[in-house]
Formats: C-alpha cells, structure tokens, sequence
C-alpha cells in the first residue's frame, strides 16, 4: 500500500478529526504520519497511537500575529519528504515547499482564512485573512479531491471556489456513558473564541455549573488570566476525552455567530463527541449549527451573547436525553471512496 502523510498546523493533541481519517487509512494498509505543529513547545515530539505516527515539529515560540505567521511558514517549510498522497488540513497548512506526492487532497474542515477575524478585527489580521483566502484560490486547481465537514460548508466552498468537496461528518461511534448529574458543563477542543469562553464561565456561575475547560488554542493563557481558578485541564489525547466525558453532564459549544465560518455552515466536533457519549450540547442558535442541533435533537439552542438564553438553554440541556443517530461507519465510506478513487488513477 502506499505512504500517506497528513499535515496540520496545530499540535494535534488533539484534533479529532484528522486522527480518525489517519486511523482509517492505517485500517486500510496504508504507512501514515500526521506532521503537526507544536508550537508552545509542550506537547511529545513523536506519538504513535492506532498505527500511525503524529511528528511534531517546533519552530521558534511565537506570540504576537505577525510571529505567528511567520513561524507557521517555518513549519510549513521545514518538512520534507516523497509520499504517495498527501491530505493538507485546511488551507493554511497548504504552502509547503518540500513535501512532494503523486496526488494530494485538501480537506476543508472549516473555513480557516475566517480564522485571523476570530479575536479582533485589526488592519493586520484583516491582512492575512485575505492572503490566506488569496494562496486558496491560487492553489485549488493542484488538488485531486476535496472534503469537509458539513453541508454548508461545501455550499460554500462549491459557490465561492468552485470545489466540489465530499462531506464527512466528524461524528464517531456511540459509546454512552452514565452521567453524574453533578451540573459540570464542559468544553473540550481548540480555544480561539474568547467571548464564548467568558460566556460559559459567567452562565455557569448564574445556574450553579461547574465549567472543566480542555484543550489548546490561542486564548488560553488570556482565559486563565481572567478566570485563575478556572478546571483547566490542558491538552488531551483520545482516551483522556473519555475519562473528560464522564465528568460532564452538558457540553457546551457555542460560537461567535458573526463569525463567517460559523453563518456558512461549520458544525462543533464537539457537538458530535459529546452525542456519542450521551451528552447533550448548547449551541448557537439562527445558524446552521442550531438548526442542526435541534433537528437531530442533539441539545438545546441559545443566541450568543445572550447571558439569559444561554443560562436557560444550559439548564435545558441538563434536562435531555441524547442518543447519537450518525454512524462513523458512513463517513468513513465517503472518505475511503475519495481516497482510494484517487490512489487508483494512473
């Protein structure tokens, strides 16, 4: 079978997304690695896990934006190596220079030239949101395929891009836990909205939940600013998700509806994980990902900012019974269709 190698501009610890297509293609005989990026110079240099390999590289600690750009094209240019297909995972991991393939496919699990607007909207992230969309539409016509991560998501990008992606779910298999009924709320993955995080401290507090907080991301050292004596609980590994589950009761995802990657489509990993293991989640209303949540009956709706709604839609969602409907099995399907029909193109 062939060499597969999977490139992610965070320190994939986790990302779930990209760890469950690398288990897949490991099931399918495939040699793979994911190159991640470590960029606070904490996390294992080398992990192997189900089969594949995550290499993490460090460039040099970088704290302010235009450092932080910088240093992602240090990593981004520092990997090397020949394989038989490469999956770049959203479009800013996309400017490599010495990785090379036979084939390649971007998958889009969100809508990543948004991601500079997220925390302020100043002349110099407005910079590098645009030349990240910019290298996007420049580079489309190299890849062999597609993915992402919703329906509206591939809306979007078929509308504004012309890519035709394959959308895979991020859903897993159904492994209910009990829950403790103890009114803990969680958030478990990549922390880059600052005023959902505020929004999840101080609506807990009004309705008596406690808060465990996990995960990695550019907000976390302003959170713990903020909020000293917050359950934070760093990053997190698969199996480490589970023993976070079983504490929780509700979890709690929520984002920015202005946001544009949030208005086109983009739907919470957090919001499947939790459904698989019984949990119910709040989420953003008069948005895809509302409409999404309350059609699956996967938790309870509330309009961000909303200090009232979201203490509302918490103490619903503590009242709810969830059972996941989506089977990996599926999704896994489509991914493996897409790969293997590119694999086999002579």
């Amino acid at each position: 079978m062939g060499r597969i190698c999977l490139v992610v501009t965070n320190g994939c610890a986790p990302d779930p997304r990209v760890e469950r297509h690398a288990r897949w293609l490991v099931e399918l005989g495939h040699d793979v690695t994911i190159f991640a990026w470590d960029r606070e110079h904490t996390l294992d240099v080398k992990s192997e896990r189900n089969g594949y390999i995550i290499q993490r590289i460090r460039t040099g600690k970088a704290t302010l934006s235009a450092s932080i750009v910088r240093q992602k094209k240090r990593f981004l240019r520092s990997l090397k190596g020949q394989y038989d297909l490469i999956i770049y995972n959203d479009s800013d991991s996309i400017a490599t220079k010495n990785l090379h393939s036979r084939f390649s496919v971007l998958d889009l699990h969100d809508i990543a030239h948004a991601w500079p607007l997220m925390q302020k909207t100043t002349l110099l992230r407005r910079i590098v949101s645009f030349r990240m969309e910019k290298l996007l539409r420049k580079n489309g016509s190299r890849f062999d395929g597609f993915l992402t991560s919703s329906p509206g998501l591939a809306n979007y990008f078929e509308k504004d891009f012309q890519f035709k992606p394959t959308v895979v779910l991020n859903v897993r298999n159904a492994s209910p836990l009990p829950r403790p009924m103890t009114k803990t709320i969680g958030f478990f993955g990549r922390i880059r909205d600052y005023e959902a995080m505020i929004s999840l401290v101080e609506c807990s507090q009004r309705t008596g939940f406690h808060p465990i907080v996990a995960g990695d991301g550019p907000c976390v050292n302003q959170l713990l600013k903020r909020y000293p004596l917050l359950d934070y609980r760093g990053s997190f590994d698969d199996a480490q998700l589970v023993e976070l589950m079983a504490e929780i009761d509700v979890m709690f995802a929520m984002y920015d509806v202005k946001k544009e990657n949030i208005r086109h489509g983009a739907l919470p990993v957090k919001m499947f994980d939790a459904a698989a293991f019984g949990r119910p989640s709040v989420t953003s209303a008069h948005v895809p990902m509302g409409d999404f949540c309350l059609e699956n009956k996967l938790g309870a709706v509330a309009s961000f900012g909303d200090r009232d709604s979201i203490s509302t839609a918490i103490k619903e969602a503590y009242e709810m019974d969830v059972l996941s409907i989506h089977s990996e099995e599926d999704e896994r399907e489509k991914f493996v269709t897409l790969v293997q029909s590119i694999l086999d193109t002579e």
